[in-house]
């Protein structure tokens, strides 16, 4: 069983439980008159256009073949550190352990395959808590002493620093600092700024962090620190059932607006160091929902998942101040959930062909 994925949903559900504002009704712009047009351009769109791949053995030489023809520009990869749980204050390294994607050896490898298709590399360190096969909430890394809080600074940073080496070794053009770690950024700023300034030391590419959708990447206070604000943007869309590409397009202006605003504060890029849709019916209302095994009993719904990435690439294309997308995820040996996040092998693949690689023309709409 994948770690990643249990990953996603260990944060990404709770989080989810928290609610947020969305209603169709109270959104003026969610008219359908209002939509933006469903038009691929002639070109690829965003600069950073990318998939996080997730890969348990080495991967044929043909799938990173397969990506560059797809239009994408960079190979995200995930690598680990080991927390037993949210109170302790060591955080484990192993450079060896884990799926080819996400040890040394593999990151090593995978970014010498991309450079000769002329991909570039974002690497991307999360914090596994608990068991193996059960993550816990690493958003609620909490501390009573300030001792404690110090220990898990110095741990954390001896962590990071070993995947910003690896990030100079390879050439990798962004490296994030951290993933959805909301109690400590929100309430450690100086620690993430003074973080950022002890990368730069032996890292001379791109920086962010990776901030939940759910009120996080607001919270943020150490944006001037990076290079770019990260967003894991899995923004609700519309509680309606099956709904349509208008209003999913009025929602996604509703988010850009919100993002802009951040752009305008902090005078950075953004970047969404996640954004993914299963092929499954609550795709829009809740696109942070996970584990897909779950759904034994629940239709798969590829062309809801494919009319959602429309809606996000048709609404933030030709926006002067976004970055671009990492797409949640790819897996080497195909899909083999129906309603799983990754789009390989279903209309959303088709989607994403068209707006990664501007090969518009003979696209049906």
């Amino acid at each position: 069983m994948a770690r990643t994925p249990l990953l996603l949903g260990a944060v990404l559900t709770v989080v989810g439980l928290l609610g947020c504002a969305d209603t169709d009704s109270a959104d003026p712009t969610s008219q359908p008159s209002a939509a933006v047009p469903d038009t691929a351009p002639d070109a690829p769109v965003f600069d950073i256009r990318s998939v996080t791949l997730d890969a348990r053995d080495r991967p044929e030489p043909k799938l990173l073949a397969h990506l560059s023809a797809l239009g994408v520009t960079h190979l995200t990869l995930v690598s680990f550190g080991w927390q037993e749980r949210t109170n302790d204050p060591n955080v484990r390294v192993d450079t060896s352990d884990g799926w080819y994607s996400e040890s040394h050896r593999g990151i090593r490898a995978l970014a010498r395959q991309a450079d000769t298709l002329g991909m570039d590399v974002i690497l991307k360190p999360h914090l596994w808590i608990g068991g193996y096969d059960e993550g816990g909430n690493r958003s609620k890394i909490e501390f009573e002493t300030e001792a404690q809080w110090s220990q898990w600074e110095k741990s954390y940073r001896h962590f990071l620093m070993h995947y910003a080496r690896l990030a100079q070794e390879i050439d990798a053009d962004v490296l994030v600092l951290g993933t959805e770690l909301t109690s400590t950024a929100t309430s450690r700023p100086a620690y993430w700024r003074a973080l950022a300034d002890t990368v730069r030391t032996v890292y001379d590419g791109q920086l962010t962090y990776a901030a939940n959708w759910h009120k996080e990447y607001q919270q943020i206070e150490f944006w001037d620190a990076l290079d770019y604000v990260g967003v894991q943007a899995y923004f609700p869309l519309s509680k309606t059932a099956n709904p349509p590409l208008d209003t999913l397009q009025a929602r996604w202006r509703a988010h850009r607006q919100t993002l802009s605003e951040l752009h305008r504060k902090t005078g950075k890029p953004v970047l969404f160091t996640e954004i993914g849709y299963r092929s499954a019916p609550s795709a829009a209302e809740a696109p942070w929902r996970w584990p897909e095994q779950d759904d034994a009993d629940v239709p798969a719904d590829s062309t809801l998942q494919a009319r959602c990435y429309r809606a996000f690439l048709s609404t933030m294309q030709e926006t002067s101040w976004f970055q671009g997308a990492i797409i949640w995820k790819w897996h080497p040996e195909g899909n083999h959930r129906p309603t799983a996040f990754t789009p390989q092998d279903k209309p959303a693949e088709a989607v994403l062909r068209r707006w990664f690689s501007g090969t518009a023309a003979s696209a049906s709409r």
